[in-house]
């Protein structure tokens, strides 16, 4: 797909990948819709696309939210005439010892990561498909592809069910004229420790937690950086969007054989006999 001239909507798109993301299609010439619940982030990013001479809306929208997406959707809409692309991002961080997470926690996880997608497709698919044109990109991780460790198993299954619905997603789209993409990105110097929630861990494990994860992390990218790799991938049209090139590698060795990539994994985490 050629960017000019068409219309993106971003959730999360007032800071890191979002508005990284936002920024570089803003200088391909795309209209943009920030969706942010940081109205001064959303502020921000909204003057420096406007100062680009691009078109802009901003929309504080809360995906967890039935009623904040449906209304992103229409004034996007009444602001735009439609919409080409959406880009799913907004997400968070929950990790920690899992016999101590609540219920409650892992509801609040998944609201964001997983059905803030599944609203965004319930909101702006319906549209693409009467136009029968359309993309539709989705944020996972890295830690959508592999377990990056024990204490972070509700991100990496928010992840993991990102990865399955976007490539199912896909094999509905695609022969209605709509194609989706799904960025996996690994280490990305952004905001998310702000809302990020541990629970149950000393300042020790949460360390090591880090050291055991960072195997995966060959560099730490700027949303800056991820922001070209994903213009470049919807020009494209490519359906995995790898940033970190080194973990291409990682992937490979595990799929080759599974079981022996897991059992490698585990026999590093038990502790000398």
């Amino acid at each position: 797909m050629q960017l000019e001239g068409k219309v993106a909507v971003i959730t999360g798109g007032a800071s890191g990948i979002g508005r990284g993301t936002a920024m570089a299609m803003a200088r391909c010439g795309t209209a943009i819709v920030l969706a942010d619940i940081n109205d001064r982030r959303l502020d921000d990013t909204r003057a420096e696309i406007a100062a680009l001479g691009g078109r802009v809306l901003a929309v504080h929208c809360d995906v967890s939210k039935d009623a904040d997406m449906q209304e992103l959707a229409r004034a996007a809409l009444l602001e735009m005439g439609h919409v080409d692309i959406l880009m799913n991002n907004a997400g968070v961080v929950l990790r920690g010892a899992l016999e101590q997470i609540l219920l409650a926690d892992w509801e609040w996880s998944f609201d964001i990561n997983v059905f803030g997608v599944i609203r965004g497709i319930h909101a702006f698919l319906p549209q693409m498909i009467a136009r029968g044109s359309g993309y539709i990109i989705n944020t996972g991780s890295i830690a959508g592809l592999v377990a990056l460790s024990g204490e972070g198993a509700p991100y990496v299954a928010s992840k993991f069910a990102i990865v399955g619905l976007s490539e199912a997603l896909a094999l509905y789209a695609r022969p209605k004229g709509i194609s989706v993409s799904v960025l996996c990105p690994g280490a990305v110097d952004t905001h998310l420790c702000e809302t990020e929630l541990v629970i149950g861990m000393t300042p020790e494990r949460s360390q090591a937690e880090a050291e055991e994860s960072g195997v995966f992390h060959s560099v730490v990218m700027t949303p800056e950086q991820i922001g070209a790799v994903v213009v470049e991938a919807v020009r494209q049209n490519q359906f995995f969007i790898l940033p970190d090139r080194p973990q291409q590698a990682i992937l490979l060795q595990r799929t080759q054989d599974l079981n022996a990539f897991l059992e490698a994994r585990l026999a590093a985490c038990l502790p000398p006999s």
